[in-house]
Formats: C-alpha cells, structure tokens, sequence
C-alpha cells in the first residue's frame, strides 16, 4: 500500500505552485531569486508518487511544470518547442530514477540522489553535440554574474547545484512534515546569501555559460580526461552511474 505523504498539498496545487514560481524564475533573468524555490513544490510531488506501484504515476505534473518553465525560458519561441519537450522529458526522467532507486534502495535514499542525476544529465547534455541548444538550470542566473565569481572552483554547473541544494531545503521548509520548519526556512536564507558574499569579495571572475560550453567543444581535452572544468557536474554523474547500477542490481536480486 502506498505511504501518504506528510504535505497538506495535493499534487495538482503544488504544479500551479512550481509551474509560477519556475516561470517567474526563469523570466525575471535580472533578479531571478524564485528559481530557488521553484522546485521545492516539485520534490513534494514526489512524495505522493515515490511509493505507488505505478512509477509513472504524477510524474506528468512534473513534465508540465518543466515544459512550461523551459518554453518560459527561450521566451516562449515556438521554434524551439521541439527541443524544449524532449529535454522537458529527460530531465523528469531525473524524477523518475530517483523513484525507481527509492523503490528498490530504500528510504535511506534521500532526495539529494535527485541533484545528483540532475547534474549528471546536464553534464552529460554538456558533452553531447547539441550543448548549445540545451538550457541548463544554471542559465537562470546568467544576468546576474556577480553572485557567481566561485564558478571558477566549481565549474559553470556549480550554479545548479546551489540552486537545487536550496531548493531542497525549502522543500523541507514547506512541504516535507505540513508544517513550517523556521530552523531550515533560515538556513535556506543563508545559503542563498552566502555564495552571493562571498562571490562579490573575489577578485576573480567565475565560468559563464559561453567558456563552459567553449571548453567542451575541445574533444580532445573530454576524451583524454585532461579537462579542468566542470568539477561538480563530473562528480555528479560518477555518483549517479553508481547509484542507477545498485538500483538495477537489487531489482534483480528482488525479482529472483
């Protein structure tokens, strides 16, 4: 039998939530500070999908969500509507395997696996021969960047990972008991605030998404490994290869 979810939302009021907020995030490119919680409404969906028998179940709320959010993003050009769904569709996918692992990983699995796969997909979009047509989440800081000069540690996809991390957090302010948590609503203040900080005391500019993908259009530093970028994204999809590979082996130890 499937476990409820602690939310006081159902799913339906948590896409109108997440589909605004992510839109509203990607159009208000010069302050763009609901993109930072623009998915925690998303994480909550998972709640009410993660445990039912049907792993597709809900997950078309987070399809909508993020093809309306990624069309918001290209400024709703039509063009370009083909290539917004089916990345809209890969990255639910993201969704969806963190669900699978669940299922068969256990609730020690938490949600921070979904930043993994996340980062891991957008590094491997970034290695792929449309990067420059692919949207990466952290894009919808790409006014703005002076918030950003510790890319130079991280990688360009260092942003999505500060974006998802808060995300989950307000996520856990929100959604995660029904009830507000005031200890996690602040940390997520500060870690909004502090990259900010601290990226304006550096004398160095960080990666934008112009070197980054100038980088990987270099194969030869990819395939010989010898590319210094894109640290988090690298790590990132190490970890989810490694987690996608025990989910699929305790499946099949489940099955026989």
């Amino acid at each position: 039998m499937a476990k409820k979810s602690n939310s006081a939302w159902n799913p339906w009021s948590l896409f109108a939530l997440s589909t605004a907020l992510l839109v509203a995030g990607w159009l208000m490119k010069p302050f763009p500070v609901l993109i930072f919680v623009g998915f925690a409404p998303l994480f909550a969906i998972m709640d009410h999908a993660r445990n039912t028998k049907n792993p597709w179940n809900r997950f078309e709320l987070i399809l909508l969500a993020l093809s309306i959010s990624l069309f918001a993003a290209i400024f709703f050009d039509f063009n370009s509507i083909i290539f917004i769904l089916i990345q809209a569709i890969a990255f639910t996918l993201v969704f969806v395997g963190y669900s699978f692992a669940y299922q068969n990983l256990g609730s020690r699995l938490g949600k921070f696996t979904v930043i993994f796969f996340w980062l891991g997909l957008e590094f491997l979009l970034l290695n792929l021969p449309w990067r420059e047509q692919t949207l990466f989440l952290s894009d919808s800081i790409s006014l703005v960047p002076g918030w950003t000069n510790w890319t130079q540690h991280t990688g360009y996809l260092g942003i999505s990972l500060w974006i998802l991390t808060v995300n989950l957090i307000f996520y856990l302010t929100f959604f995660h008991t029904g009830a507000f948590n005031p200890y996690y609503f602040i940390l997520a203040l500060l870690l909004i605030a502090m990259p900010i900080v601290l990226s304006y005391q550096m004398d160095t500019s960080g990666v934008n998404r112009v070197q980054m993908i100038s980088l990987y259009t270099q194969e030869s530093n990819i395939l010989q490994g010898n590319s210094p970028g894109e640290l988090v994204a690298r790590t990132a999809s190490w970890v989810s290869i490694l987690i996608i590979l025990l989910s699929f082996v305790k499946y099949q130890t489940r099955k026989k």
